[in-house]
Parts: structure tokens; C-alpha cells; sequence
């Protein structure tokens, strides 16, 4: 019986995802000119994830970021170095680069920050955020917001009733000098949704982030609300 036992352990331990501790997480780096290097009109240094595990969750999520980088690389920048509308001064400088914001096992959530130079308009920066299920029901997939926190009915469901609060939030930082004072709560519902900008923290909670174009000074320094699971759920009562 100890043998039977011992054996369905073994074998439950193979089959059981690696994912059950934190993924290693390295940094795919590189940097790029377009169309060539002795005569760019677009330079691109990034960092991207990549994942050193064997197993499934890591090859999916890999492969996530491959493609978005293949994109960069083999379609999106080639495009834009041959583009007048998209050359502006001749000399562009895109950066892309990220942070992991959540490695418990459960949830891998990765906040990427880009920014592009564009001639006299000055540098556009833009975060996106992933938070990637890495032991459950749809390993290696990116979830939605009701996916990471699991209240209410979806995610639209979430966001109409966290969205005044975080507008409240946004009013305050306009007072204070931190958040544009002409954006309004149309254009700010049109350029920050709480089912796009939020990633996971080691918790596991839900963290809304304003894009940094909504600040006076843009920066990657971003304002953040963490609300957990059960916060979420008691606005939608």
C-alpha cells in the first residue's frame, strides 16, 4: 500500500505544473536600427521577458513576448523607418522595458514600459500591464480582471463601479498638481479603464494605475490604488 501511495505521489509530482513556486524570470535584451545601423531613423533598445522554465506556463508566456517583440523587430519598426508621416526629426529613440509586479506561484503579472521619442512633440511613454495564470484553469493565458480578483459577474461589472472611484482619486491629484488639469472625467474615462491598466501584486490584488500621459509631468512614476478581492466586491453590492 506505502508503494501505491509513493508511486501516485511521484507521479502527481511530474504531472503537477511547475508554476507551484515562483517562475524565473529573465530579461530578453537587445537593441535594434532601422532601416540599418550606419543609417537609422529608429533605434530600439528593449528588454522583454523570458522565461527559463521547462514547462508549459513558461512556453507560453515566452512565446507571448516573442511575438510581440517579432512584431517590434520584423513589421512595426521597418514600417515606421520607411514612413515620412512616422520619421519626424530623423533620429528615434523607442525603449521598451519591464517589471514583474507579481511571482507567487499562482499569478505572473508584468508591467511593461515603453517610450518614443517623437521629434518636436516631444518622448510619448505608455505602460501595459499582463497578469498571466501560471497553476490554474487556463495556465499560460492572460486573464481578465475578474480573472485575477474572481467578484462579481466580469469584468465591465468591475469597472463601472470602480471607475468613480478612482475618478475621485484622479480630481484629487489634479488639485495637487500631480494629474493634468485639462482632462475632464469624459476624456479621463476614454484614456484610463480599470480593465486595461491594472496589474497583480504578491498578494494577488488588483492595482489601477493612471497612464502617465494624465500626469502634468509624464513619467513611469505612476499613481497606483490596490484594492484586494474582497474590496472589489464590496462596491459591486
Amino acid at each position: 500500500m506505502a508503494k501505491k501511495f509513493l508511486l501516485i505521489f511521484m507521479v502527481f509530482s511530474l504531472l503537477a505544473p511547475a508554476a507551484l513556486g515562483e517562475m524565473t524570470v529573465e530579461r530578453n535584451e537587445g537593441e535594434a536600427y532601422f532601416p540599418t545601423e550606419s543609417n537609422w531613423t529608429y533605434h530600439f533598445t528593449y528588454a522583454y521577458p523570458l522565461l527559463a522554465g521547462k514547462d508549459y506556463a513558461s512556453a507560453a508566456i515566452t512565446d507571448t513576448y516573442q511575438m510581440a517583440l517579432d512584431e517590434m523587430l520584423h513589421l512595426v519598426l521597418p514600417m515606421f523607418a520607411h514612413e515620412e508621416d512616422m520619421l519626424f526629426d530623423g533620429k528615434n529613440e523607442v525603449t521598451h522595458d519591464f517589471s514583474v509586479t507579481c511571482n507567487n506561484g499562482i499569478f505572473l503579472s508584468i508591467l511593461q514600459c515603453r517610450s518614443q521619442t517623437k521629434g518636436e512633440e516631444g518622448v510619448m511613454l505608455t505602460m501595459e500591464s499582463q497578469v498571466f495564470d501560471v497553476a490554474g484553469e487556463y495556465i499560460g493565458e492572460s486573464l481578465t480582471l475578474r480573472g485575477l480578483v474572481m467578484v462579481g459577474e466580469s469584468s465591465s461589472q468591475i469597472s463601472e463601479a470602480v471607475a468613480p472611484k478612482l475618478y475621485e482619486e484622479f480630481k484629487k491629484l489634479q488639485d495637487a498638481g500631480v494629474c493634468r488639469k485639462d482632462v475632464g472625467e469624459d476624456d479621463f474615462l476614454w484614456e484610463f479603464s480599470p480593465m486595461q491598466h491594472f496589474y497583480a501584486d504578491e498578494e494577488g490584488n488588483a492595482v489601477f494605475y493612471f497612464p502617465p500621459m494624465l500626469l502634468e509631468e509624464p513619467s513611469f512614476n505612476v499613481p497606483t490604488f490596490t484594492y484586494t478581492p474582497r474590496e472589489l466586491e464590496a462596491l459591486l453590492d
